[in-house]
């Protein structure tokens, strides 16, 4: 058994398609059925249920599943860390995070990590917290900056920021020139929103905090980026309820306004593998907390 065969494997369970995952690997569809068939005989149990139609994992299947992801994902954990031995402190971090913490986290966390650790490469991507977990668990980032903790039992949260949630509201909007206003005062307003099937456990919340002033919160348009959500208001489509960084991005026609409910905030929490060892991850997550504490 090589780590390269438990890679084909994984990637078959995930299409549950050969000629699906043979192409995400980018190789021949018979060539990937000889090195699960090699795979199966090596451990000596069939891993696939094959029929015209389906391919589904048996019993066997399903326990290999979380075994060889976490093998595959501590190999890459051990490469990263030996070519940081042989670079001199360099590497490369994985980082995911919220678009909302792209406007004033993101950008002070690299200055300041790029001034201590100048060795280091990044590979940057924009994830809801939903899709952070997932990534995580699934080994495709090292280390997440999200709005909402994930399974607990396989991930580490630490809250570092918590930010105040402001509403913001195209110019000429009868609440832009206010000095500040409550949830109950967006009864009947058109909200716009952040899209719920991207990130589910943030509309939650959102909701939760609307229901308890006995106000709905059920967004006329979702969208996945702050900028678009942002363009909207201003355009007069509608208000939105935003975290107090993303007040940065101040495009024409649009005003800020503060939202003094006590429990109108939204918290910044670093997200890790509880079974991490990678010193680059370990590191980085290090400075994200003694940077915004």
């Amino acid at each position: 058994m090589n780590l390269n065969r438990l890679r084909y494997f994984l990637a078959v369970a995930d299409e549950l398609h050969f000629g699906r995952a043979a192409a995400k690997l980018h190789m021949a569809q018979p060539p990937l059925s000889r090195q699960i068939r090699q795979l199966e005989s090596e451990l000596g149990v069939v891993l696939f249920s094959r029929s015209t139609r389906n391919v589904t994992l048996t019993e066997a299947g399903k326990f290999l599943y979380p075994e060889a992801q976490r093998l595959v994902v501590h190999s890459e954990s051990l490469e990263r860390r030996m070519q940081a031995v042989r670079s001199g402190d360099g590497g490369v971090l994985r980082l995911g995070f919220v678009d909302s913490s792209s406007y004033e986290v993101m950008p002070r966390f690299l200055r300041a990590y790029r001034k201590r650790w100048p060795a280091v490469d990044y590979q940057l991507r924009s994830l809801s917290s939903d899709d952070q977990h997932e990534a995580l668990i699934g080994g495709q980032i090292d280390l997440g900056i999200g709005r909402t903790a994930g399974p607990g039992n396989q991930l580490g949260t630490t809250k570092f920021l918590e930010e105040r949630l402001v509403i913001a509201v195209g110019a000429d909007h009868p609440l832009a020139d206010k000095a500040g206003v409550q949830i109950k005062d967006l009864e009947g307003e058109p909200i716009i929103g952040f899209d719920r099937g991207r990130s589910p456990s943030l509309h939650a919340e959102m909701r939760a905090l609307f229901q308890a002033r006995g106000v709905g919160f059920d967004p006329v348009i979702e969208a996945t980026e702050y900028t678009t959500i942002l363009g909207l208001v201003a355009a007069g489509e509608g208000v939105a309820i935003v975290p107090a960084g993303v007040r940065t991005f101040r495009p024409p026609n649009l005003r800020y306004v503060d939202l003094t409910d006590p429990d109108a905030t939204s918290s910044l929490m670093l997200l890790r593998r509880k079974d991490e060892a990678d010193p680059l991850v370990e590191r980085a997550a290090e400075l994200v907390i003694t940077t915004f504490r």
